[in-house]
């Protein structure tokens, strides 16, 4: 059995999500403050209107008509193919890893915000203690 949106309103706020990602909102504004401001906005929004959403549109109406996953979706249109719906599956899968490592991060920062624990340079406390970074491998 193939399941559903409870909602439309879940349905709309899970493809805004997934369009825009976390990297835009937490980055964009810097960003466009460092490399000029509004300039940056113009072929923003144009890449977002002409590839973004149109490429949405295509993968929303693929899974509508064919009831099925990216790959099998992509397979139905032709068998050589559905290395693309993979393709997918496989950015999806790299994307969503990215980000449980952030959330882990954010997650790590809050509960040390209890505490103050990194104390008055929150930016050697988060490359020193939190990634422990250094300057060989």
């Amino acid at each position: 059995m193939r399941e559903n949106w409870a909602t439309r309103a879940g349905f709309i706020l899970a493809s805004i999500g997934s369009a825009i990602g976390l990297g835009n909102i937490w980055r964009f504004s810097y960003l466009a403050h460092a490399n000029g401001g509004g300039a940056f906005l113009i072929p923003y929004f144009i890449a977002l209107f002409v590839t973004g959403i149109s490429l949405l549109m295509v993968e929303f109406a693929l899974g509508h008509k064919f009831k099925a996953s990216a790959p099998l979706a992509m397979r139905q249109i032709g068998r050589k193919f559905e290395w693309v719906g993979w393709w997918a599956v496989l950015s999806a899968f790299i994307i969503t890893t990215y980000y449980i490592v952030v959330i882990g991060w954010a997650l790590v920062y809050f509960a040390k915000s209890f505490t103050l624990a990194w104390g008055a340079d929150t930016k050697s406390y988060f490359f020193g203690n939190v990634l422990q970074l250094s300057n060989s491998p």
